[in-house]
């Protein structure tokens, strides 16, 4: 079956009622109206400079990216670049098949037969259609009010070749006392000028795009509700430092529910 023909399928099957019914099961917390009872969400952009449909999305996240809030919600942006569209005439900089291979945990998660971009994953537990920015915007609201940890982190030393981290994790709530915590680093302000495939001759620009992600810490039972750790990273000498921004999640390892997180940049 030619990839289209899957791509339309599975847009299609997105489409269908209930879609969100059977992956969304977390507790909300109670609406108090108070601030700190919102938590900043992770939305996950797969994509490829090999598709046509993709540079809407990349622009949608970008902007998001930039604000950096939907409305009183902060957002932490990756967007992270699949390979198998390297094959279909152009080999995208920025893919690696390690992205591809964590949408088809998603795929797995959400009871999808198969993978397609552009697609938006929401605090790991929400998927749709990475374009759609009313849906988007509605998804991330309800998630941001969803039971979740309360995460810090801080830069404690850095050098050209590896920066040195604090993690501080607080409010853990039951559900996710078995969650891995992950970190991630993104570099911003990326662009191509794509030579072929379906884009061709057009100049993307992306939003933070996922260079490296390692699990901080090995999965355990935790006990209390708060703990603390420290992570080294090390770093490209061909990513630019000013560019950089580092990111922790605390992630359920299968539901792959995201139950909180936390952005940290080099001074300016």
């Amino acid at each position: 079956m030619r990839l289209t023909t899957i791509l339309l399928l599975t847009f299609l099957a997105l489409c269908t009622p209930g879609f969100f019914g059977a992956s969304f099961s977390a507790r909300l917390r109670p609406s108090t109206g108070d601030l700190a009872q919102v938590r900043p969400v992770v939305l996950e952009l797969f994509t490829s400079e090999g598709c046509s449909s993709c540079p809407p999305a990349d622009t949608f996240l970008k902007h998001l990216d930039d604000t950096g809030r939907v409305e009183n919600v902060e957002i932490i942006a990756i967007e992270e670049h699949v390979d198998y569209w390297d094959r279909l005439g152009w080999i995208d900089p920025f893919s690696s098949h390690d992205w591809t291979e964590r949408q088809q945990q998603y795929a797995r998660s959400f009871h999808r037969d198969g993978v397609y971009t552009p697609q938006l994953v929401v605090n790991g537990s929400r998927e749709l259609v990475g374009s759609s920015a009313r849906e988007a915007r509605q998804n991330i609201l309800e998630v941001s009010k969803m039971l979740g940890a309360d995460l810090k982190l801080s830069i404690l030393a850095s050098s050209s070749k590896t920066v040195d981290f604090s993690i501080n994790i607080s409010n853990l709530p039951p559900e996710a006392r078995s969650a891995e915590v992950w970190l991630a680093v993104v570099e911003r302000n990326l662009s191509s000028h794509v030579l072929g495939g379906e884009n061709q001759g057009r100049n993307l620009a992306h939003a933070a795009i996922l260079r490296k992600l390692t699990r901080a810490k090995p999965k355990q039972p935790n006990v209390a509700d708060s703990a603390a750790l420290k992570a080294t990273l090390s770093l490209d000498p061909t990513w630019r430092r000013e560019n950089l921004r580092f990111v922790v999640f605390l992630q359920e390892p299968k539901t792959l529910q995201i139950f909180g997180a936390a952005a940290s940049s080099f001074p300016r």
